[in-house]
């Protein structure tokens, strides 16, 4: 009876509506609508508002975003005959009773002396008048709730939190709710550990209590440049020295955890140019980075791999190739020999670096840096990436230059005596320290000597780049 009573308003609505010319299908809601069922946002809700809403369900006004906003009362999605008939019981005065509703939050956990805030949201129907929520806790010891959904947690346990309509006590909703205790003590794997410049360590920690809620940490770093720690406590050495890496709990309780970092440069594979290849320093230091990287090889075929030609005279004059194309001359001999090696720049050592790789797997790609600042060069290092650098021999001060005629231009080209092809391992303030293949290993120079010398070989240098 009562739907047979429904439907034969909704259809004197629509004839009302199809006889009024001033409804011309044109009509939208506006954003300015004030509260839900007022879709033509003129500050009350009538039965204009339910004839527009009519016209919606039948498709004479074209449903927009604004419209379902303000209309939707059943929160079904669309704007139908349903919320047009709350709309027209609402502006005749009839009470809208609340149907259902649900809460901002489900079941969680908090720790102790915690708040959280519920609310009831999506009320059913939008525009029911009895809305009123009464909030209540089934254990006031362990946490209580006000009348405005504030949640005071006061000790471990766990709790029925309950929304009921004040209106009808059967439409009730809850959640369960664990508080869980505070942080008394945190501790961490190692107060102390030694990375190398690149390398990552990943911080172990113990909470006690077991069942602590919250676990995270503020982290921070005494010496940035020295070692940076992420947001989980992942460490990351960056420059030679020593840092101290805090922790803090976020809880409230700010018990702290501490670790001292020391940071050193990078181990290298070492391999010495001697006794065999005296001007062989490019092939073994090309040796000791792709074996950094766990490619096998030895210096014997890296020599094979770069291209090399020797010097030649022609009408008084000595010729020999392009050094950025190939080594000149014949790395087993010296400056001096009759058949000298002289040496090899960066575009050909990584074309013939990136050949070594391919032939042994791939998985890494050789790149040329050549050019790029000093600090950029620092970079490579501090990301963990060692690389070949070219500058002179223990950092001396070169008097004389070895020259030729490049062959394919005829020009004449020079460079320093006593150019040298080492990796550079690592760096601190004021120091760099090198990997030599003249059978000196590990050398430490001044940061200052070096820049100048590397940047006296025209900045060349040579890294690998992990391949995605």
């Amino acid at each position: 009876m009562k739907m047979q009573s429904s439907k034969k308003i909704l259809a004197a609505i629509l004839s009302a509506v199809l006889a009024l010319s001033v409804f011309t299908g044109n009509i939208i809601a506006t954003s300015a609508a004030p509260f839900f069922g007022d879709v033509d946002g003129n500050g009350s809700i009538n039965s204009t508002d339910a004839l527009y809403m009519l016209q919606m369900s039948v498709g004479i006004i074209e449903e927009t975003q604004e419209n379902v906003y303000c209309g939707d009362l059943d929160l079904n999605g669309s704007v139908n005959s349903t919320d047009a008939l709350l709309v027209l019981q609402k502006s005749v005065g009839l009470v809208i009773n609340l149907r259902d509703f649900s809460l901002n939050i489900s079941d969680t956990a908090v720790t102790v002396g915690g708040k959280l805030k519920l609310e009831a949201v999506n009320f059913n129907p939008r525009i029911a008048d009895n809305a009123e929520i009464v909030w209540a806790s089934s254990d006031i010891n362990i946490a209580t709730v006000d009348e405005n959904g504030t949640v005071h947690t006061l000790k471990t346990g766990k709790v029925t939190l309950t929304a009921k309509s004040a209106a009808n006590e059967e439409l009730a909703k809850s959640i369960s709710l664990t508080v869980a205790p505070l942080i008394s003590s945190v501790k961490a794997d190692k107060t102390s550990i030694t990375l190398t410049q690149g390398a990552k360590y990943a911080q172990k920690l113990t909470f006690a209590p077991a069942d602590v809620l919250n676990k995270t940490m503020t982290w921070t770093s005494s010496d940035k440049s020295v070692a940076t720690v992420d947001s989980n406590g992942v460490i990351q050495g960056r420059k030679i020295g020593t840092a101290t890496i805090t922790g803090t709990t976020t809880d409230g309780t700010k018990k702290t955890v501490s670790c001292k970092v020391t940071v050193t440069a990078m181990n290298i594979p070492y391999v010495s140019q001697l006794p065999k290849y005296p001007t062989g320093c490019e092939a073994a230091s090309c040796c000791m980075l792709l074996r950094y990287y766990g490619y096998s090889i030895n210096i014997d075929q890296m020599v094979n791999i770069i291209p090399r030609k020797n010097l030649y005279k022609k009408n008084g004059k000595t010729y020999g190739p392009d050094i950025n194309e190939m080594f000149v001359g014949d790395p087993r001999y010296t400056y001096t020999s009759s058949t000298p090696g002289y040496g090899v720049f960066s575009p050909a050592v990584t074309k013939a670096l990136q050949k070594a790789i391919d032939e042994r797997g791939g998985g890494y790609t050789a790149v040329r840096i050549s050019g790029c600042s000093f600090d950029e060069l620092l970079g490579y290092i501090s990301n963990g990436s060692p690389a070949i650098v070219w500058a002179t021999y223990k950092m001396q001060n070169p008097t004389k230059v070895n020259a030729w005629y490049i062959e394919s231009t005829g020009k004449y080209f020079e460079y320093p005596r006593g150019t040298h092809v080492m990796i550079l391992s690592g760096y601190s303030s004021t120091t760099v320290t090198t990997v030599d293949p003249y059978d000196n290993g590990v050398l430490t120079f001044d940061k200052s000597k070096f820049e100048d010398r590397w940047e006296l070989l025209g900045k060349q240098a040579v890294v690998l780049v992990k391949n995605k």
